[in-house]
């Protein structure tokens, strides 16, 4: 577990150092950070749609671009010192909107063909998501920071778009580690919350 956080945070600095020149450039040009976070929520809305009509590889290149732009958000508000409370909750607030788009065209896709495992695991994946980024919100009203678990956003984003584009028995795969990881994250954040509290209030 602790070489995948490792991993994790590993990649997000990289990340940054990549893309702090563009970012610190875009910021110049007038582009706020709001940009590329409805940019990213339109992406992924066309994501759903070639699920919705098969368009399986399409819709997984799709994903992959709208989490680029998450990114680049993120990077842009960092870079240019523009990023405020309200726009780390809109971030986050368009980030389960995203989601939810592409994984209702793909639950689309699967319900219509009749494929009950895969439209089954498809629900999973969606409500494992859901609750990874409720828990860490509900943690965080009660203790400082609930950054803790193996299957974050990115992770999420890498393996599902990666499952679909090898495709076949790829997909499947990607699902199912899908819906038990990102299930297992939220339960890691639910007992590393309870003992953060719990020491707390020991220390009182």
């Amino acid at each position: 577990m602790r070489e995948l956080k490792a991993f994790h945070d590993l990649g997000r600095r990289l990340s940054e150092k990549i893309l702090y020149p563009p970012a610190r450039l875009i910021g110049r040009l007038g582009i706020g950070p709001s940009v590329f976070t409805m940019l990213g929520l339109a992406l992924a809305a066309a994501a759903g749609v070639a699920f919705a009509f098969g368009r399986l590889r399409t819709g997984a290149l799709l994903v992959l671009a709208a989490g680029f732009a998450d990114m680049v958000d993120g990077a842009v508000a960092r870079a240019n010192e523009r990023g405020s409370p309200f726009g780390a909750f809109m971030d986050s607030v368009i980030d389960r909107y995203s989601e939810a788009a592409y994984l209702t065209g793909l639950i689309y896709f699967y319900a219509a063909a009749r494929d009950g495992l895969m439209a089954v695991l498809a629900v999973l994946v969606l409500t494992g998501s859901l609750f990874v980024s409720y828990t860490k919100a509900r943690a965080e009203s009660l203790i400082k920071d609930c950054k803790v678990g193996i299957m974050e956003r990115p992770e999420r984003v890498i393996l599902f778009s990666l499952g679909y584009l090898v495709g076949g028995y790829g997909a499947l795969v990607a699902l199912l580690l899908l819906a038990v990881l990102s299930h297992i994250t939220a339960v890691q954040r639910i007992f590393y919350a309870r003992a953060k509290i719990a020491a707390s209030r020991g220390r009182r």
